[in-house]
């Protein structure tokens, strides 16, 4: 036989489908991971998908065209589904290729073929393979894609619940978690910070997977992390800011028990309401810790009252001119830091210590006995720290 027709050849194949589908079973479980022997189901599913492969092969030498994929494209879902990699499920239709081919050409009527009639059986098997491999990868990403969205509404279930102002039950938690595959710990600290204008596509779903995220009110993006070793809480925080493209500072709450995390989440953003009268550290990516800002948050939960201190206490430098007014309340703030310690205070400022002394004297001409008032004294150092915030 010299040369057959595209028909012909594939009727002659066709007889011995069975032994090619053998063939390819043979060469996959030869190939199999640690040659383990599947189990019966499997071992049938695999002869189910070489016989569909092999006829497949038929179908598209037979006809000269594109034979339908679908069962193909619910293969690779199901391969994902059960835990497979994309490396696999392609190597598996490779090896399969091959045993297909090398199966064809071991049968008699190969040897009768005119050389073209070869090329061409080799061309198809090829083609098989990269015709069955684009309909596997296709069923295996949209399920991918689908697992991926259940398990990120999972994960944003759990953050929601977390971050209610209404407290979830105990239980209600620890099922969430359970969902989400995150292991709920006895402390968590939440972090916040502003998301950019134009964030990139799926960025939100970056970083750790330890750490989970919302998009909360303001545009911006808080962050759960376990607290229980807080040297490693705030990396993990860092990493996911990073990764989700945040605009920093990043402001992070103080530990508390996960039903109270809206608690560490309302004091990281009221920090980061602060963010611009607060001096961050010189980093690529500076943080602001609640636990460093206490006496600020406390002063901005009241800014009415912290406002009236401000008004009450600083009023003796409201006539005076910006600069001189700037000067003596830094050096108001160098005295109430080191009492009586004008050398100290000139230290701190950089200045001679008898410009401190003369600017004492002026102080002392403004606020009168205040600076030796233990109250007051008090007072003054609230006076400029809210005055810091509010300006």
């Amino acid at each position: 036989m010299p040369t057959a027709p595209r028909e012909q050849i594939a009727g002659h194949l066709r007889a011995s489908a069975d032994a090619l589908a053998d063939a390819v079973l043979t060469r996959v479980q030869a190939c199999a991971p640690g040659n383990a022997s599947p189990d019966a189901a499997t071992l049938r599913n695999l002869r189910l998908g070489a016989r569909a492969a092999v006829d497949f092969f038929l179908a598209r030498l037979a006809v000269d065209d594109e034979p339908d994929t679908a069962l193909f494209v619910a293969h690779g879902r199901a391969q994902q589904a059960a835990g497979r990699s994309l490396p696999e499920l392609l190597a598996f239709y490779r090896l399969g290729g091959m045993a297909m081919w090398e199966g064809a050409q071991a049968l008699p009527i190969s040897h009768e073929l005119a050389p073209e009639a070869i090329f061409m059986l080799g061309a198809e098997a090829l083609g098989t393979v990269d015709a069955l491999s684009v309909a596997a990868v296709e069923g295996f990403t949209t399920q991918e894609a689908e697992t991926l969205r259940r398990e990120l509404a999972r994960r944003e279930r759990l953050a929601s619940l977390l971050l209610s102002d209404r407290p979830s039950a105990p239980e209600q938690l620890l099922a969430a978690a359970e969902a989400a595959g995150w292991t709920l710990p006895p402390r968590v600290r939440v972090a916040v910070a502003a998301l950019p204008i134009e964030p990139p596509p799926g960025s939100t779903r970056a970083g750790p997977a330890r750490v989970l995220g919302a998009t909360v009110d303001g545009g911006r993006r808080a962050l759960v992390v376990a607290a229980d070793d807080d040297a490693e809480a705030e990396p993990w925080l860092l990493r996911a800011a990073r990764a989700q493209h945040l605009e920093p500072p990043l402001a992070i709450g103080p530990a508390v028990a996960p039903a109270h995390a809206a608690r560490s989440l309302a004091r990281a953003a009221a920090l980061l309401d602060q963010a611009p009268a607060l001096a961050a550290a010189p980093v690529p990516f500076p943080l602001l810790r609640c636990d460093d800002h206490e006496i600020d948050l406390l002063l901005g939960a009241a800014p009415e009252l912290a406002r009236a201190v401000v008004t009450r206490r600083l009023a003796a430098f409201d006539g005076l001119a910006a600069t001189q007014r700037e000067r003596l309340l830094e050096t108001l703030a160098g005295w109430l830091a080191h009492p009586a310690r004008p050398q100290a205070i000139a230290d701190e400022l950089g200045v001679h210590v008898q410009t401190v002394r003369y600017r004492l004297r002026q102080l002392r001409e403004l606020l009168g006995t205040a600076l030796d008032d233990p109250e007051a004294r008090f007072e003054l150092s609230v006076a400029l720290r809210a005055r810091q915030l509010t300006v």
